[in-house]
């Protein structure tokens, strides 16, 4: 009988299935194409991989750092929910954000600093297929998930997230919906810096009224201006200010 043993593979991702394109969040492939070698010259076939019965999700680490007693936190950064697309698995990450490594990377996977990925599998049913080294390798029939890990390094050119963090359609504008947009706002700003101008001229008389009011003074009255004979000189002048006339 043969040994089961865990093996850990960063796998590649070349594209995303039509059925997941609506699914919310990034979306990373869990395995290479059929035929496709790993960095162990381990094959895995279609259908292969399988979850835990009775499992929707597993356990995500950073870089397996389960397998690692040196690492400075070994306990999962959230859960990886598996999907199925054209047969094969795909997985997306949810950040449980309760520690500083699971924000980590999280912001890091958003910012597009994290993009690959690796699992960690059970092998159940495999057959030799005499590579890689001594011709070890092997042709994996069935295997089951226990883990995904994002990783910054993956083995393959291919290991990448295949779908970024959003499912919604950017609305792109053309060029001169640019240039129109970026003359409406140098108009808007001109407006309010013709307001701004104005309020302080405004301003700058009422504190000139006020200091001359501190020191005993009244304004003079401009000859012509309109108003009563007996109207008084401060109360004219207020008038004034606000028709505009007095300036």
């Amino acid at each position: 009988m043969k040994t089961r043993i865990l093996k850990l593979k960063r796998l590649s991702a070349p594209g995303l299935p039509a059925q997941l394109t609506q699914v919310e969040g990034p979306v990373f492939r869990l395995v290479d194409p059929p035929g496709v070698f790993d960095r162990d010259m381990d094959r895995m076939e279609r259908g292969a991989l399988r979850l835990p019965p009775g499992e929707v999700d597993v356990p995500l680490y950073w870089d397996h750092s389960h397998q690692d007693g040196k690492a400075a936190q070994r306990f999962p950064v959230g859960r990886a929910e598996i999907l199925w697309g054209d047969d094969e698995p795909f997985m997306v990450p949810h950040f449980d954000l309760v520690d500083e490594m699971s924000r980590t990377a999280a912001a890091k996977v958003e910012a597009g600093t994290v993009t690959a990925c690796s699992i960690g599998y059970l092998t159940l049913r495999a057959v030799p297929n005499g590579h890689g080294h001594e011709g070890k390798g092997e042709d994996v029939q069935e295997a089951e998930l226990l883990e995904v890990s994002l990783t910054g390094i993956g083995s393959k050119r291919s290991a990448v997230r295949v779908k970024t963090m959003t499912t919604k359609r950017r609305k792109w504008k053309s060029a001169d919906d640019v240039q129109s947009g970026l003359e409406q706002t140098s108009d808007d700003v001109s407006e309010m810096k013709a307001a701004v101008t104005a309020i302080k001229s405004e301003m700058a008389e009422l504190k000139a009224l006020v200091a001359k009011m501190m020191e005993g003074g009244e304004p003079e009255p401009e000859p012509g201006s309109e108003g009563g004979e007996g109207e008084e000189p401060v109360v004219k002048w207020f008038r004034q200010l606000k028709t505009g006339t007095g300036k």
